[in-house]
């Protein structure tokens, strides 16, 4: 859960990281000048270089680039050369330009999202990341913008209430961009909480290890499949082997016959939990032992699947929760080689039942509580 926590934290990296000390440096400059700017939002900005370069490293490139622009804007500040003239400009030479460097920054985006991809480990998904960002420049961009245009509109068309009208402008720029902030700070820690509340699927490569985690439908849903690790377990009672059928909207083998028990494994669950939660669901079984088989990969036109094969010996007391199975019965081995090519089964079943043949567990007879059928398969 863990590992979990902090992938989506990864994936859904909160913009405020990326703009709070520059935000800091506009508000401040606005408030108290650019002196106090400079006290507060630098020491603030190495405080946040350092927490993230620890706690999200593999992104930290991500976060140098909007570092890029916060040191841009608070040097503008030494690097003003406006002649007298413009000298009215002085008061917001900041404030336009952040504005510029985020309008190049809306107007590069492909750009920028292109080198940072490069520059970013291959498995974090960083769409969601690029969306948070930009969606944050693009509404830190409009707020700026209206305050600039009234600020040259007042300044353009000066009264005797001009001060006025100009801390006015001043008070409603610093609350939309403290609203800006507090509110996409809740939102993201809000979708953050929900996700960590959803199904999560382990990805995993070829060999088993775990090497990310993704939803369900997402997984299901886009053009490149990723593998999932999935528990299948057998019940075997003399020769006859139990099966269930699949539901009609089953998404893979829709009323096809298949293994007793089938399940992916969630995010932060053991094989083991996998196992009892499944069992008990569908069949109302406790404390079920089955037994390690094998294990294998198999692929389809919508999943891949690492599966761990069990099996379990002499079940009793097996009652089909048919909420959650359309039909369930015993088959004998020899109804089952008479309907192998006939298209009834599973892909997985039949590639189960060349492991069964394979391990010599009903020829030998040795399909007991105490079988070790790991060292007998070959």
């Amino acid at each position: 859960m863990d590992k979990l926590r902090k992938q989506i934290k990864e994936s859904f990296f909160n913009p405020i990281y990326h703009f709070f000390p520059l935000i800091v440096f506009l508000i401040v400059d606005n408030v108290a000048g650019r002196n106090w700017a400079w006290s507060i939002a630098i020491p603030l900005f190495l405080i946040f270089t350092i927490y993230l370069f620890i706690a999200y490293n593999q992104l930290f490139v991500w976060y140098f680039f909007s570092a890029f622009i916060f040191l841009a804007v608070s040097l503008s500040a030494i690097f003003t050369f406006l002649s007298e003239k413009w000298l009215f400009l002085s008061p917001i030479i900041d404030d336009l330009v952040c504005w510029l460097f985020l309008g190049l920054s809306l107007l590069f985006r492909s750009f920028i999202e292109k080198k940072i991809n490069a520059r970013t480990p291959k498995f974090l998904p960083m769409k969601n990341n690029f969306e948070e960002y930009f969606n944050f420049i693009q509404s830190l961009f409009l707020i700026i913008s209206g305050y600039l245009l009234f600020y040259f509109i007042i300044y353009q068309f000066p009264t005797i209430k001009e001060n006025v009208y100009l801390e006015l402008l001043q008070v409603i720029y610093i609350g939309a961009i403290v609203f800006l902030l507090a509110f996409e700070f809740c939102r993201v820690q809000l979708v953050c909480h929900k996700l960590l509340k959803e199904e999560w699927w382990p990805i995993v490569n070829e060999q088993g290890k775990i090497v990310g985690n993704v939803q369900p439908l997402v997984s299901l849903k886009i053009e490149k499949k990723y593998m999932h690790p999935i528990i299948r377990i057998l019940f075997i009672k003399e020769n006859m082997i139990f099966l269930q059928k699949n539901c009609e909207n089953d998404l893979i083998f829709p009323c096809l016959w298949d293994a007793a028990i089938s399940n992916h494994i969630r995010t932060g669950e053991t094989i083991e939990d996998c196992i009892e939660r499944t069992a008990e669901e569908k069949y109302g079984l406790k404390d079920l032992k089955p037994f390690f088989l094998s294990n294998y990969i198999h692929r389809t036109e919508n999943e891949q699947h690492y599966a761990f094969l069990f099996i379990a010996c002499n079940v009793n007391n097996i009652e089909p929760n048919y909420q959650k199975i359309n039909q369930a019965k015993w088959w004998t081995l020899q109804q089952i080689e008479e309907n192998l090519s006939a298209g009834i089964f599973t892909q997985n079943f039949i590639i189960e039942y060349n492991l069964l043949q394979r391990s010599g567990v009903f020829e030998n007879k040795i399909c007991n509580c105490e079988c070790k059928l790991k060292e007998l398969f070959s």
